[in-house]
């Protein structure tokens, strides 16, 4: 009764403001209000709200407010709808096209008259993007989000109203509907269970999970790339607000100011933009109650291929707002005791960074809504009280990272002809284009700085907006000493393809074409094969070999259709007879790895099947897989799995000993097991492989690497013929091995296998991009080693060779490892 009188109540305020206002409904039937739609309070304890809901919510409101819109962006990895929602004045929802054309001339201005360019700021208005839940286990901001679009669309007070007259907001009402389902369901299933708050078995996004903020520069997800498309092709937004969830006994909520260190490829009015709307959030949402806000703390304004990250490259100001997190929708109660200071002091107190501490006690999801709504009200009302300077911060910014001067570093990079994985450059051509970046290709003979490139040479030239992401995608780092990284040190995206890429510093001469993705069938077709130096042909490759075994099956024929496949696919075919039968094992504690890994196989057309604790410890493994592959998974998860009571019983436990004794047969019967970075003391022990991890030595003890670019060097062996003499690939918590001398096997057991290094680290020079203390720990040291032990063969991959899909050039040895051995 209560509940219905007071959505009566809310419906007619609707109505009467609608009309105070000047803005009659659309239609007979008014909005409903986000509460109306869930039949419960919006943020109620021990409810989460699924997709299907949160579609229902705001395809109402679209249908029903004239201050909103609703329109299709594309699918999920799933087959999700993937969905915008525009909220401002009708007014200017009704020529839009003309503030997106503003915004187009404001975020790139050559080639525009000063009277277009000051048109555009005259009759723009600011454009903010929000993306809640990417994160689909930091749930709250789903339903935040559906109350500030209802507050924003109806609301006559300022800074709503004001908010819809100076700017145009886009809400992504999801970054991950697919993992939003998948919570939702797990936490229902759990709820009043031992395990309510555990962690789900698989990750909450089909291959990449809570990695889905770490794809934005390589965009290998459905979802990455739609967000690409919305931010850079059609809106060209001026700010976006991330919003995310951290731990639980830490701030309540984090805000920029971002820590130290600070990449120089930040435009300095982006930053002090982020700094501006930071510092003006803690004052407001300080004066509105909420305690415990920190900043400076923990994100650094360093690393690239997150979210909020990607854009501040791009002249958009870049906000991650982090609440504190509860047990998805159920409330935590924190003693005093239990806090911890977000700066890391030791003791939890006032700090410039951390003015009014929160004193503890019960936390709900509804809180952290409280806090979010408190930071929108705050961002909303500094966009709407100085809109056209948002505009110009961004005009300044572009029209900087648009000139070429006497303190340009560079003026252009090249990608040349000779690069044999055209697959590669194809694929990071397509990534540039997403992301607004201009490529240009010559007709002729290409001179830059006194060297000639041959025509055909692809050219990314530094007078263009987007010239800082450029910049920073392709630069070698060197990440500053002293200095905590938040995430990765260095991603040099060209090395990491196995890309040659040439920095042009002085002059470039040349004659020029822009290159259209219309364009790319001429521009990659009428390249060479290289044979498998092309990483395309992997795919041509799997599929032939899916095509023979199934001519086979069928009795329509033995052998390949002859005028079609190239002489060295053929040779390829030959030398692996049929394609193997691929396990991929997936504990119940969801790997992200393992994620990479399938995508990283799907990308490639490999075939493969998940293999669970179950099915390993059944036995005779041989029966029913060729090939197992182990991903990046600790020793305690191989053999212990999810402790009891985190999960139903027949998803705890580990392999125990007789999945060990299964992958063992597996191996001395014949089959080949492949083992990444983690997993690999797991398998050295288990098999008593004659190796030793050189990163885990005494004398080794001040060595450190985390995060960066290393190089590789090839030994020589049939399996590594015709690669690269050497391989830039990523190191993180990476392994490099050395043998045992003759006094240390003296007290070893280990087996009598044979030892063979494909790779190891290379010998000097091996960090290229990052940071790396005490190097000559891993230098001239086994990178990737093959065993042959009894019938079977295991390869070690000290490191992972598909790393969130940005090592594209390592792709080629996990498939040499999969096939050709």
């Amino acid at each position: 009764m209560h509940y219905m009188l007071r959505t009566a109540v809310a419906l007619s305020v609707l109505m009467i403001t609608s009309i105070v206002g000047g803005e009659e409904p659309q239609s007979q039937t008014p909005a409903l209000p986000p509460e109306a739609v869930l039949g419960r309070a919006v943020g109620a304890d021990y409810c989460l709200v699924q997709w299907k809901s949160v579609q229902q919510f705001y395809r109402q409101l679209a249908d029903n407010t004239p201050t909103v819109t609703m329109s299709h962006v594309g699918l999920t990895t799933e087959g999700r709808e993937f969905s915008e929602i525009v909220i401002s004045s009708p007014e200017n929802l009704s020529r839009l096209r003309s503030i997106k054309q503003a915004s187009q001339t404001i975020a790139d201005p050559r080639n525009k008259s000063a009277e277009e360019i000051e048109e555009a700021i005259e009759n723009g208005k600011v454009i903010l993007v929000i993306t809640p839940t990417m994160h689909s286990n930091e749930p709250a901001a789903t339903e935040m989000a559906m109350q500030l679009a209802w507050t924003l669309a109806t609301s006559q007070e300022d800074p709503w109203r004001s908010m819809r007259e100076t700017a145009v907001t886009v809400i992504v009402p999801s970054l991950n509907p697919d993992g939003m389902d998948r919570v939702a369901k797990w936490y229902a299933k759990n709820l009043g269970k031992p395990y309510e708050d555990a962690a789900l078995p698989e990750l909450y996004q089909k291959y990449v999970g809570h990695d889905n903020n770490r794809d934005f520069f390589a965009l290998t997800q459905a979802e990455s790339q739609l967000l690409a498309k919305l931010m850079y092709k059609q809106w060209a937004p001026q700010i976006l607000w991330d919003v995310h969830q951290h731990g639980q006994t830490g701030a309540r909520f984090f805000v920029p100011p971002y820590c130290d260190p600070l990449n120089e490829n930040l435009d300095p009015l982006m930053v002090t933009g982020i700094n501006a709307i930071g510092s003006r959030a803690v004052m407001d949402m300080t004066a509105d109650g909420c305690t415990g806000i920190a900043t400076g703390v923990s994100y650094d304004n360093w690393w690239n291929g997150g979210n909020r990250s990607v854009p501040a490259r791009l002249n958009i100001i870049g906000i991650l707002t982090e609440a504190a997190s509860v047990n998805y929708a159920s409330p935590v109660y924190l003693e005093p005791s239990d806090l911890r200071d977000p700066l890391g002091r030791g003791d939890y107190r006032v700090s410039n960074r951390f003015v009014h501490p929160w004193p503890g006690g019960w936390w709900r999801q509804a809180d952290i809504i409280r806090y979010e709504l408190a930071f929108a009200r705050s961002l909303f009302g500094t966009i709407s009280r100085e809109p056209k300077l948002w505009l110009r911060q961004k005009l300044a910014a572009a029209k900087r990272a648009s000139t070429l001067d006497d303190q340009s570093p560079r003026i252009a990079w090249l990608l040349t002809i000779d690069n044999e994985d055209v697959g590669a450059l194809e694929r990071l051509v397509g990534i540039m284009h997403q992301m607004g970046i201009e490529i240009h290709q010559s007709k002729t003979v290409l001179s830059a700085d006194s060297r000639q490139y041959a025509p055909g040479t692809l050219v990314i030239r530094c007078d263009q907006p987007h010239s800082r992401l450029v910049d920073d995608l392709f630069e070698l780092k060197k990440f500053p000493e002293y200095e905590d990284s938040y995430d990765v040190c260095g991603w040099s995206l060209p090395i990491l393809f196995g890309l040659r890429a040439v920095e042009v510093v002085h002059d470039i001469e040349g004659d020029l074409t822009l290159v259209k993705p219309s364009d790319y069938g001429e521009l990659f077709a009428q390249q060479d094969i290289h044979g498998l130096s092309d990483s395309r042909q992997w795919n041509v490759l799997n599929r032939l070999l899916l095509e023979q075994d199934a001519l086979k099956v069928s009795k329509e024929g033995e052998g390949l259709r002859e005028e079609k496949t190239p002489a060295v696919l053929k040779a390829a075919v030959q030398k692996v007879g049929q394609m193997p039968r691929v396990g991929i094992y997936a504990p119940w504690q969801a790997s992200i790895d393992e994620g990479w890994l399938r995508w990283t196989l799907d990308y490639l057309e490999m075939p493969y099947q998940r293999i669970r604790n179950s099915m390993i410890k059944a036995g005779r493994l041989h029966d029913d897989f060729d090939v197992i592959l182990i991903p990046d998974v600790r020793t305690s998860i191989i053999e212990n799995g999810r402790r009891k009571n985190t999960a139903a019983a027949s998803m705890t436990g580990g392999l125990d000993v007789d999945g060990m004794v299964a992958i063992e047969e597996f191996v001395e019967d014949g089959g080949k097991l492949i083992v990444m970075e983690s997993a690999c003391p797991w398998a050295i022990d288990l098999f008593r492989i004659p190796l030793i991890d050189t990163t885990a030595e005494k004398k080794n003890e001040a060595f450190r690497c985390s995060g960066s670019v290393v190089r590789g060097v090839m030994g020589e062996h049939e399996l590594t013929k015709d690669l690269p003499k050497s391989m830039a690939f990523m190191f993180t918590h990476s392994k490099a091995w050395r043998v045992p001398t003759t006094k240390e096997l003296e007290t070893r057991t280990d087996a009598d296998c044979q030892v063979d290094a494909m790779m190891k680290y290379a010998p000097r020079a091996v960090m290229l991009s990052g940071a790396m203390s005490q190097p000559e720990a891993i230098q001239d040291q086994i990178a990737w080693a093959k065993v042959e032990h009894q019938q079977g063969t295991i390869h070690l991959f000290g490191f992972r060779p598909y790393f969130r899909g940005w090592t594209h050039a390592s792709f080629h040895l996990l498939m040499r490892a999969i096939l050709f051995d």
